[in-house]
């Protein structure tokens, strides 16, 4: 019975220390992304896992990482990229995003 108080004083030790990790990991991630981009209002929507407006392509791929696929068209006064998350079938995605000139200008989630 004396090992099962250990094994649940481990456990409870264990989550602790998790806990303590990933709250350093958020700390650290927030440093570094107010250093790269300098806008708190904008990290501050980045560390909740949201994107926004006006947010660069950088910050996009910060937030929800490498796209599953990408497209991009070129025209005379500016550069259009859709990125494109969540794949569902064969050019189905759950969510796109649209950027113009490097900016997300919406999106969409289905």
């Amino acid at each position: 019975m004396e090992y099962l108080y250990y094994a649940l004083a481990g456990l409870v030790v264990l989550g602790v220390l998790i806990v303590m990790v990933r709250v350093g990991l958020s700390r650290v991630r927030r440093a570094v992304w107010m250093r790269r981009y300098g806008d708190a209002t904008l990290v501050d929507t980045m560390m909740a896992g949201q994107i926004a407006r006006g947010m660069s392509l950088d910050m996009v791929l910060d937030v929800w990482g490498t796209p599953a696929d990408m497209d991009e068209t070129v025209l005379k006064t500016k550069t259009k990229r859709e990125l494109k998350y969540d794949q569902k079938g064969k050019n189905r995605f759950g969510t796109r995003v649209y950027l113009e000139n490097g900016e997300v200008v919406g999106w969409e989630t289905k």
